[in-house]
């Protein structure tokens, strides 16, 4: 049976170029078919290029950047009414609206929304804000490699481009009632599909100490946390947000030392340069600090993995931030745990777990009794 309106999930998903953002919503769409439920994706920028010859100025949707912003709010009217009508006669269960929130294109700050079109027309009807990221440095080299940006931005000007798409989005969810989402390109985009359930599949915060474990050289702790991520999502069924799926910064990044981003790739892609990198630097350390937060903020329950003894600012960070948000929290193989964790601790967590298998039986049946 076809989906009403009233029962239709529609998600509003944004993220800048080079993002990947249309990629990630396509394979959401494909989860979401998989569960058995039908979906529909609609790109805003397709329908751009859909403009009748006799209207269209340039020959792609980023020349419009460039020129009169009349022409452009013109072109995305005719985009936004073919897009209304699909909406309105589609009979699909869920629909995926991929677009901008925000252009930043040479020193220019301009909108992807028309903000007046949405209230309009879809004034609590909209399911859920998302978001899309991906690694800083590794949009600006995708973006390196188009003839239409290269040399139109800096490392610091995609870093400023993500904060205001992602400050834009959240402040219309928040306009609008509904929730939101920040969502790493790098993660599984099975994690939307499910966010996209009735009601949304339970979610989780996974905290470990990243800095602490990267800089020790043990790729088994970090391979620990990826296997923990993994068997929450599949014996679970958690949409699990990984801080570690958007490496802004060199010393998060596996194998990667401060410099290294500097060497130009084998795709000939021109190297980011350390000039680009010390003026990135504050947006970037910014960005990771916010963004951990801002997983915490949407996630249902903060999972703390931390099979080590070195001290990580971070994670302890992340509890208070988590207590503070009266999250659940759950320590796993936390040294001592659980007869020896510090009565300090207990302020924080919910509950302390000795294994991955205990941890994941308790929420397993957590669910059943719900």
């Amino acid at each position: 049976m076809a989906a009403s309106a009233d029962e239709r999930t529609l998600v509003w998903c944004t993220g800048i170029s080079g993002s990947q953002r249309t990629d990630y919503v396509n394979e959401a769409a494909e989860a979401i078919r998989a569960e058995g439920r039908s979906c529909l994706v609609i790109d805003i920028g397709d329908l751009l290029e859909q403009v009748p010859e006799h209207l269209k100025v340039g020959t792609s949707r980023t020349e419009l950047l460039d020129g009169n912003e009349d022409l452009l709010r013109l072109h995305r009217s005719y985009a936004l009414q073919n897009m209304l009508r699909m909406i309105e006669e589609t009979e699909a269960d869920v629909v995926l609206v991929s677009t901008h929130a925000c252009f930043m294109r040479n020193g220019r700050l301009m909108p992807g929304l028309d903000m007046h079109f949405i209230k309009e027309h879809f004034a609590g009807r909209i399911s859920a804000f998302v978001t899309v990221v991906l690694d800083t440095p590794d949009v600006w080299r995708a973006l390196a490699q188009r003839p239409e940006w290269a040399g139109r931005l800096r490392l610091a000007e995609v870093a400023l481009w993500r904060d205001f798409e992602v400050a834009l989005t959240r402040m219309l969810a928040e306009y609008e009632g509904a929730p939101f989402y920040l969502l790493a390109r790098r993660d599984p985009a099975e994690g939307l599909a499910r966010l996209t359930r009735r009601p949304p599949a339970p979610s989780a915060y996974l905290s470990y100490p990243i800095t602490a474990i990267l800089q020790s050289g043990s790729t088994a702790l970090i391979e620990g946390a990826r296997t923990l991520a993994a068997r929450l999502r599949d014996e679970a069924g958690l949409v699990v947000f990984d801080p570690l799926s958007i490496e802004d910064l060199p010393q998060t990044k596996e194998g990667v030392s401060p410099g290294d981003a500097s060497a130009e790739d084998e795709s000939g892609t021109p190297p980011i340069s350390a000039e680009m990198e010390h003026e990135a630097e504050p947006y970037l350390v910014s960005h990771t600090v916010a963004t951990d937060l801002q997983l915490i903020d949407q996630a249902d329950m903060v999972i703390v993995y931390y099979p080590t003894d070195k001290v990580s600012p971070g994670v302890f960070t992340e509890m208070s931030h988590a207590r503070d948000r009266r999250k659940p929290l759950y320590l796993c193989e936390f040294p001592g745990a659980p007869e020896r964790v510090s009565p300090f601790l207990g302020l924080f967590h919910t509950a302390s777990f000795e294994t991955v298998d205990v941890l994941i039986e308790h929420l397993l049946s957590e669910q059943r009794a719900d």
